[in-house]
């Protein structure tokens, strides 16, 4: 067998190596000495093993990323400093807004804005720093933090490159080395969602239905977003007749963050607001339930405050919800940019508290119609598309559509995208737009903050720049559909792989229109005419 310029020879697996494959790795290595030749012993057996570079790789920009955010952990934030410099973190603010300064238990005391998981996090590290000197606690919760999520992240890299295929690990380098990483590695916990779903995706590439759906239920009980996953996968599962493994992953999907949760909502009182203190009005509901029975459950109370006036508690295991449907639309958002358009906020004349209706209503039509969109994309394109490339479209569209994009929401892309598009120069083209919005977002922040605002930038620097990550994603997006349309054109195909992260639908015929010489002509055009020579993509 003559071996491909894009392969090492006398491989089983015929590993791809992005100095062969990808024009910028090219030139990079052009530039420091050439790509590997013929004969090299990368990716052979031995000790550094691709899987091994990329997690030196990983912990290389999550070291980066500390130092970055060092200035931050032991300079006061007095005068902006924390966006003058760049270094701003979640983990560090929350530490104190959480009451975790304060030895607050989360939820139980103190009502935490995520989900059980994130609160479960937060507690491990902050019980953690209780052997340090209280002045010396906080930088200490943030390293803690740090470490916790540099093992996340690692998972990341892993489970990326496993579901890479073993032909193409070293795709997970486009995560490992990648400046959003550096950014946003520990800006939030966001790494710990996105570590368990990379395993649950892991298992179901490994045809483990009932553990995929688990790992991404305790992803969900961490961060929203890989619940979407169902949609996609139900519509790929239809499409090759797999209803049953799906049935299994969406009911462990849906069930697990239920089950997970439940005990602390039953668990914890209910807050309100009350002079900018989070105050116990309400016991929880397992302490109600004898005396008001079912209605005991309810995420909401109405009852006196302190002052005898009416006041709305909510159970602290639900405030992020609450928090989510009341918020108005986020710096980083699309909606954002359209009422910066409008001159004015969609909702007006808000009371504190109330929900902007007609912004989450445009919100979850938007989102619908792009859901609606893909699933149509997935029902009729000419090959089933791949499950990366599905995902990734769809945690855009609800990126895109939503009211708040935190930056460390851009995050949740990187493993997707370099799953469904391994190509590095679009993907660094982004990341250079995303760097672009942090920095106006922490300027646009400066000027807010100065009563003459004459520091920092005018708003309008920001909105641009949101307003060209989004193009520059949305154009990412259009090159994935069509490369979904034209599976010819799809790097991960060309050498007759069909779905290395795919699990059951790998190489599953589909059960719709699609006659056997529509189906051969197509696996020709992607080089695999002969199924035996399609390799199984990830082992058990």
């Amino acid at each position: 067998m003559t071996a491909s310029p894009t392969t090492i020879p006398g491989l089983s697996s015929e590993l791809v190596l992005p100095s062969h494959d990808d024009p910028v790795v090219a030139g990079v290595a052009t530039a420091v000495g050439g790509p590997p030749g013929r004969h090299s012993r990368v990716g052979r057996k031995g000790f550094w093993t691709p899987v091994r570079w990329i997690v030196l790789l990983t912990l290389v920009a999550s070291l980066f990323g500390w130092w970055q955010k060092s200035p931050c952990r032991v300079h006061p934030w007095a005068d902006e400093y924390q966006y003058t410099r760049g270094c701003y973190t979640d983990v560090f603010a929350l530490y104190f807004s959480e009451r975790l300064s304060d030895g607050k238990t989360p939820y139980a005391e103190h009502p935490v804005e995520y989900p059980v998981v994130i609160g479960g996090v937060m507690q491990v590290a902050a019980k953690a720093v209780t052997v340090f000197e209280p002045s010396q606690r906080p930088r200490h919760f943030y390293d803690v933090t740090w470490a916790i999520l540099t093992a996340f992240a690692v998972v990341v890299a892993v489970t990326t490159a496993r579901l890479a295929g073993r032909r193409r690990p070293w795709d997970a380098a486009i995560f490992a080395a990648a400046p959003l990483l550096v950014l946003h590695g520990s800006t939030n916990w966001d790494l710990v969602a996105m570590g368990l779903t990379g395993l649950g995706l892991l298992q179901w590439a490994r045809r483990r239905p009932l553990a995929a759906g688990v790992l991404l239920g305790l992803a969900t009980a961490t961060k929203l977003y890989p619940v979407l996953f169902l949609v996609p996968l139900l519509a790929l599962c239809v499409r090759a007749g797999k209803l049953r493994a799906y049935a299994v992953t969406a009911a462990a999907v849906v069930l697990t963050p239920v089950l997970l949760s439940a005990p602390v909502f039953l668990s914890s009182p209910y807050f309100a607001d009350i002079g900018g203190i989070q105050t116990v009005v309400a016991a929880s509901p397992l302490d109600r339930l004898g005396a008001e029975g079912l209605s005991a459950l309810s995420p909401k109370v109405m009852t006196a405050g302190p002052d005898g006036l009416p006041v709305v508690g909510v159970n602290a295991a639900y405030r992020f919800f609450a928090l989510n449907t009341t918020r108005p639309a986020d710096w980083d958002s699309m909606w954002r940019v359209v009422e910066k358009r409008l001159g004015r906020p969609l909702d007006q004349g808000l009371a504190p508290g109330e929900a902007p209706h007609r912004l989450n209503t445009l919100v979850l039509l938007s989102f619908a119609l792009a859901l609606a969109a893909i699933v149509v994309l997935i029902l009729r394109a000419p090959r089933r598309p791949r499950l990366a490339q599905v995902l990734f479209l769809t945690v855009l569209a609800f990126l895109v559509t939503n009211k708040v994009w935190s930056p460390q929401f851009s995050l949740w892309l990187l493993p997707l995208a370099a799953l469904a598009r391994p190509r590095w120069r679009v993907l660094l083209a982004w990341q250079a737009a995303e760097a672009m919005v942090l920095l106006t977002r922490f300027y646009f922040f400066v000027r807010g903050a100065d009563p003459a605002g004459q520091k920092g930038i005018a708003d309008g620097f920001f909105i641009a720049a949101v307003a060209v990550r989004d193009l520059v994603l949305l154009g990412i997006a259009a090159l994935v559909v069509r490369e979904i349309w034209r599976p010819e054109l799809d790097v991960v195909r060309r050498d007759g792989v069909d779905d290395p992260m795919g699990g059951v639908l790998d190489e599953a015929p589909d059960r719709r229109r699609l006659t056997p010489e529509v189906e051969h002509h197509q696996l020709a055009e992607v080089g695999a005419a002969d199924p035996q020579s399609v390799h199984r993509a990830v082992g058990g």
